[in-house]
């Protein structure tokens, strides 16, 4: 009786930490190379420190075929998630959305190339959002001009 009790009680936490925080799961999220399940920390109280590298602010792509979007996010006690996203400024279409989920990870490198094709000239803002355990957020964004 007692050992079906504690494996009754295994089974519920091992569930309970599965849904503690869904991590992965396709759909842009990156490969979940992060640390343990999502856990919001009320001690962490600053926020995560985000470089955008590049694109620079006012950047011009020239016969571009992608926005190359690099850089870095920190943080002291461990990032959670966050997102990269591109969008139109004319009509404000999203071009792109780079979805990450990064637990406890205290430093990474993020990278990626965002596919454009364009007949006129257009104007696009890259917008970089990240935020920790503690749900202190940090978001910073470039304007790019893309021209045929």
């Amino acid at each position: 009786m007692r050992k079906r009790f504690y494996m009754a009680l295994i089974i519920c936490v091992s569930a309970f930490l599965v849904t503690a925080c869904s991590k992965g799961g396709g759909g842009g999220t990156d490969d979940g190379s992060g640390g343990g399940p999502h856990v919001i920390s009320v001690e962490d109280t600053t926020r995560p420190v985000l470089e955008i590298l590049s694109p620079v602010n006012n950047q011009v792509y020239t016969g571009a075929t992608s926005i190359a979007i690099n850089g870095k996010i920190s943080d002291d006690l461990g990032l959670y998630r966050g997102s990269i996203r591109v969008t139109n400024d004319a009509n404000g279409d999203l071009l792109k959305e780079q979805l990450y989920e990064i637990h406890g990870v205290l430093l990474y490198n993020y990278s990626i190339n965002v596919p454009v094709s364009v007949s006129l000239p257009a104007d696009y803002t890259v917008t970089v959002f990240f935020e920790d355990h503690g749900l202190n957020s940090v978001s910073r964004s470039v304007k790019v001009k893309v021209n045929p």
